[in-house]
């Protein structure tokens, strides 16, 4: 009967999930362009060149196609860190020649070091920091983050169900419920769990203020006890706190206004706001409950996710510890 029940709720995931389809000779349409495009200009070039030198012989033209041809079998079919070769090659070229040393400024460029200051130091300070490129654009008043050219997202805060306590039969309601929601997907959407440090200070803090208005002395003391336990865990180690995020997100349609005027990109944040609810409403089968930031919270965990400020205290409700 065990090996039953486990073989029931085994399933085969195949690890190339993610990979292209294939189309020609089990190689992907990338591949094939690679493949053929470079077959292609070197077999126009050898033509040209025999044309042109008909003395020399084919193989002395032949010669210098093949480390062409070997580059672009090897950025067809070589794979590094989980990406094709020919990715992986343009990322190295991106991050070579994109700026390394940044910092926030707002998208603004930092200042430039004085120019009184001797030659030799200014030369020892490096090149010029460039500002940190920040996704987000900008939080209307329904709590939209608008994303520039990428169109603008909503973000949800989601709680969490504890499998391992559930029986056989409730783990397969949950599993469906969940895979519905899924299956019912039709614009891009992120599920992401966040994990850093917290800062206990605050609540210790609050602690030790509210422990002297408590109404019996045994309440006090425990307000109290409470205090000192969190202030010295939070000496002996690193207390993580975890939150589970949902992200919608709108794509910018990148049309022209028709006739009647109407802005396309208008109507974005009601859409993101419609398909929050309809997955609070999906995810409530699989006892998952799903929660919009406002602006105040949304504001307060893109400043903690940036570290463009000090570290954020949790928010009730949507966190596990």
């Amino acid at each position: 009967m065990r090996e039953e029940t486990e073989s029931r709720y085994a399933t085969r995931i195949p690890a190339d999930v993610d990979r292209p389809d294939v189309i020609v000779a089990r190689l992907t349409a990338r591949q094939v362009v690679i493949l053929a495009g470079t077959g292609v200009v070197v077999w126009a070039v050898f033509m040209a060149a025999h044309t042109a030198l008909p003395q020399v012989p084919s193989l002395y033209l032949i010669i210098p196609a093949v480390p062409i041809a070997a580059v672009a079998i090897g950025l067809a079919l070589g794979k590094r860190d989980g990406l094709s070769a020919d990715r992986f090659v343009l990322a190295a070229l991106r991050h070579g020649r994109a700026p390394k040393h940044l910092v926030p400024g707002g998208g603004q460029a930092a200042p430039p070091l004085p120019s009184f200051l001797p030659k030799q130091l200014r030369a020892k300070a490096g090149p010029q920091p460039s500002p940190v490129p920040m996704p987000a654009r900008g939080i209307d008043e329904h709590a939209v983050v608008d994303l520039g050219s990428e169109g603008h997202a909503v973000l949800a805060a989601c709680g969490t169900v504890n499998f391992a306590l559930r029986t056989p039969g409730e783990q397969d309601a949950l599993v469906a419920a969940f895979g519905r929601w899924l299956n019912g997907l039709n614009a891009p959407v992120q599920l992401l769990v966040r994990t850093h440090r917290l800062d206990l200070s605050g609540a210790v803090a609050q602690l030790r203020d509210a422990a002297g208005g408590l109404p019996h002395p045994a309440l006090e003391q425990a307000a109290a006890e409470h205090a000192d336990f969190l202030q010295a865990l939070a000496g002996r180690r690193d207390v993580l706190h975890r939150q589970v995020l949902l992200t919608a997100r709108e794509p910018r349609s990148g049309r022209a206004r028709q006739n009647t005027g109407a802005d396309p990109d208008a109507s974005a944040p009601q859409r993101l706001h419609r398909r929050v609810d309809e997955a609070a409403r999906a995810l409530s089968g699989a006892q998952i409950p799903v929660r919009t930031f406002d602006l105040a919270r949304l504001r307060h965990l893109l400043v903690d996710a940036t570290g463009a400020g000090q570290e954020a205290e949790p928010l009730e409700g949507d966190t596990d510890r």
